[in-house]
């Protein structure tokens, strides 16, 4: 839905182009964070569009922050380019915002953005009837938050572990724990910097989750979770099969249950219900396929009656992934998500998703608001990451990136609606 908010009419913004450059020369990722892939191009190499990109950006945003109460655009929401004859051009979320005028100087080492407009469109995501976010409350603390313990990878598939805690990471979850096989642990400690990896031993075969790694995971993590992740990236070894069944039926904790995992517990016939606890789980057409003993066609061709069918037989929440994806609980409720986001069809994105849900669950929502929050932040990320790069060509790591934004836009609009 468009807002349009009365703002006063001037943002101005003030860089150094000195200060950046050492800043981009310190942490290279910093640019890939801020800047889009059309900026940096263009920048590369000069250090003076570097700042004026920079207050550019920051002018945009005091110009939309000043209507009061609406969210603010990301950095990466805000697009500045050369236009025709060199003059800046600006677009926010993929858009061009009527009335809006930016001016960019520059005086020896300092660039200033001076962005002008009347009334500024602020664009909000409609929340779907019914969504709840986890609280933030001003005083919470990473306990407050919840951890998520993340059982995933595999040798071959160690992205797939990386990205499913830090979808966790980045879903708001307070703290994260990576367990990896130990052959993959150097590879994810050096990438997941900011969750703890943990190296679960190996077993007779190398680079796969087999008993002993069992044994430790039960002993030293799971007495810690609030919530489990476990699939990404497993394999389909032996002794992880053995294992991986072992845990399905014996959980100790809420858990989100994703790719291999599910692919495991529809080939040995793993009974949801026999542990006791809550279980999401994330399947695409084809592991929704295997789970219900039918075929992707038939799935794709009555997708709310087969989650909704498998839901109350399984006791488990289904999160039927695809266009317009179908979460179904055990109780009867189904909530079909209305995004269809084209830019989400590549590898990866459900690991972020498993990992976002894990977060939602750890934020003391129960699983069905959990696994509806989570689809709905998740397509929301990827509508801004398709918005900004296009159809084709996304990655899981552009959606990750996004998560914050994305759900703190939906936040504010719940809370607008109050």
């Amino acid at each position: 839905m468009e807002d349009r908010r009365a703002v006063p009419v001037v943002g101005v913004d003030v860089a150094s182009a000195t200060r950046l450059a050492a800043l981009l020369e310190r942490r290279p990722r910093f640019a890939e964070r801020v800047f889009t892939e059309a900026e940096r191009h263009e920048c590369a190499g000069r250090p003076e569009r570097w700042a004026s990109r920079w207050a550019a950006k920051e002018a945009v945003r005091k110009l939309f922050g000043a209507g009061g109460g609406a969210p603010l655009p990301a950095f990466r929401d805000i697009e500045v380019r050369s236009g025709p004859g060199g003059a800046p051009r600006v677009t926010v979320r993929g858009r061009q915002p009527p009335g809006v005028a930016l001016s960019l100087t520059h005086e020896g080492d300092v660039a200033v953005a001076v962005a002008v407009g009347g009334t500024v469109p602020e664009t909000s995501p409609e929340p779907p009837p019914g969504l709840r976010l986890p609280d933030r409350p001003d005083d919470g603390h990473k306990g407050t938050f919840g951890t998520v313990v993340v059982l995933a990878g595999a040798h071959g598939y160690s992205g797939a572990a990386y990205l499913s805690a830090m979808g966790a990471a980045r879903g708001g979850a307070g703290l994260v724990r990576l367990c990896v096989p130990q052959t993959l642990h150097p590879i994810v400690a050096v990438k997941c910097t900011e969750v703890m990896a943990h190296g679960l031993p190996d077993d007779d075969e190398a680079g796969v989750i087999g008993p002993h790694a069992l044994e430790v995971l039960r002993r030293d993590h799971l007495p810690a979770a609030d919530v489990l992740v476990v699939g990404p990236g497993l394999g389909r070894a032996g002794i992880t099969e053995r294992a991986v069944k072992t845990l399905l039926e014996s959980l100790t904790c809420p858990t989100v249950v994703d790719a291999d995992g599910l692919n495991i517990a529809a080939a040995h016939g793993v009974d949801w219900r026999r542990s006791g606890q809550p279980v999401v789980i994330t399947p695409h057409p084809a592991e929704m396929a295997r789970l219900a003993g039918s075929d992707t066609r038939a799935v794709q061709a009555r997708r709310v009656q087969t989650a909704s069918e498998y839901a109350a037989s399984a006791g488990v929440v289904v999160v039927l992934k695809g266009a317009e994806t179908v979460v179904a609980a055990p109780d009867g409720r189904v909530h079909v998500d209305g995004h269809r986001v084209v830019a989400l069809a590549t590898g990866g994105t459900g690991d972020v998703l498993a990992g976002l849900c894990g977060a939602m669950l750890a934020g003391h929502l129960e699983p069905f608001d959990a696994a509806v929050a989570a689809v709905t932040v998740h397509a929301e990320a990827g509508a801004a990451a398709q918005a900004e790069r296009g159809r084709a060509g996304v990655l899981a790591g552009d959606v990750l990136d996004r998560l914050p934004e994305a759900q703190e836009r939906l936040r504010r609009a719940l809370e607008a609606a109050r």
